[in-house]
């Protein structure tokens, strides 16, 4: 992964994560001398080689480790390079920020590049705030940002921050946390109370559900030049609701999306969280205007059409082979997708029905199909989206 990891360099060492996550899980370890029920206190548990929420009522099905926010950095430099940048809506690169806040940072990698964005365009001293119910982020300051952790449950009502406190507040991959925007009819109320009147609010997040794309879709409507020229750039397909799109067609991503649409349903999660996160923007008409978004396809491996000389770019003409950075790209979808089936492991373990012995089996004959037998040729995409829009 040298093309992406050489886009934007992580401003977190694994050290640091790592001393980090060690110091929750010494914590948590300790649970067995003190309240075995305080989930603030110890949030996590091991299940087999894994980390996860230990609270019985936090329906967050993925796990929380090292292997984790790998894979979450990984999302992130590839989300950056198939969206242009740390954010999409235009008018925060003429009309830089004061205050930030990133909802759910995690390892805070983010926030870093965003600092570095701004860093470069002669703003190096935009304040950061990142909040998340465990910490594991490092200290940025460390790193010469103006940084600002802190720990909290996005179950509680109310955000630790003052009304009208921040320029911009910043969502990305918490389609699986209870109270995120795709998940509650209020998930967009306390980012909002937070934010300054004529403050931006932008989400990302990433459908955990598989489609096909088919032949030579025509780029979305509204796309700008320069989007489109990101999207020809990286081999990816701008996309709108009118975009022709079939049922997943590889017999593994069938299974698992059966598996998960299951289980997400028994836990009142969506598996496609892209569409509720649009709904929520949308039905704020009295707090937001200028709402917009993105969304992009990102084939997971090269694709039949394609191949075969069939695909045409947004000009009409024939896709030319894949480039080494756009392969590279393709090849991260395709690991972080995978990664992410290990991580909900027990999950669908349990959606499924399968023993251990039935579990592993098809687990190595889905990673050889999808990583050396060429199975999703047939047009299996991620989709990512980006939603936005100004405080009145």
């Amino acid at each position: 992964m040298d093309t992406m990891a050489g886009f934007m360099a992580p401003t977190a060492s694994g050290s640091d994560l790592h001393s980090n996550l060690s110091s929750t899980m010494a914590a948590t370890s300790s649970s067995s001398l003190s309240s075995l029920t305080d989930y603030s206190t110890y949030p996590l548990v091991r299940h087999g080689d894994r980390t996860y929420f230990r609270d019985p009522e936090n329906v967050y099905p993925l796990p929380c480790d090292l292997p984790e926010i790998h894979r979450q950095s990984l999302r992130t430099l590839m989300l950056l390079r198939v969206l242009g940048g740390p954010f999409c809506n235009p008018h925060l690169t003429n009309n830089p920020p004061k205050r930030i806040l990133e909802i759910a940072c995690g390892s805070g990698l983010w926030s870093g590049l965003c600092h570095e964005y701004f860093a470069r365009r002669g703003q190096p001293n935009v304040a950061f705030a990142g909040i998340d119910v465990i910490s594991i982020a490092p200290d940025l300051r460390k790193q010469g940002m103006n940084w600002q952790f802190k720990r909290h449950d996005l179950r509680r009502p109310r955000l630790p921050f003052p009304d009208d406190y921040f320029d911009f507040v910043f969502i990305k991959d918490a389609g699986m946390c209870p109270s995120s925007p795709a998940q509650s009819a209020s998930g967009l109320a306390e980012p909002l109370r937070v934010l300054k009147s004529g403050g931006i609010l932008e989400v990302w997040d990433s459908d955990w559900s598989f489609r096909s794309l088919l032949p030579n879709p025509a780029p979305a409507r509204k796309t700008t030049s320069k989007e489109q020229e990101i999207a020809d750039t990286t081999a990816t397909y701008t996309f709108s609701p009118a975009t022709p799109f079939t049922r997943a067609q590889n017999k593994f991503l069938v299974d698992y999306n059966s598996w998960v649409e299951k289980s997400f349903d028994r836990r009142k999660l969506t598996a496609l969280p892209c569409a509720t996160i649009g709904l929520s923007f949308n039905s704020e008409v009295d707090l937001l205007e200028k709402v917009d978004s993105r969304r992009v396809a990102i084939p997971l491996g090269e694709l039949r059409w394609e191949r075969d000389g069939q695909g045409k770019d947004s000009k009409g003409r024939p896709r030319k082979a894949l480039t080494p950075e756009q392969i590279s790209i393709r090849r991260t979808a395709l690991l972080t997708t995978i990664q992410m089936i290990e991580g909900l492991e027990p999950l669908l373990m349990e959606s499924s029905g399968k023993s251990r012995d039935e579990w592993d089996r098809w687990w190595a004959a889905m990673t050889a199909d999808l990583l050396q037998k060429g199975g999703l040729a047939s047009g299996e995409c991620l989709e990512v989206s980006a939603w936005w829009g100004r405080k009145k």
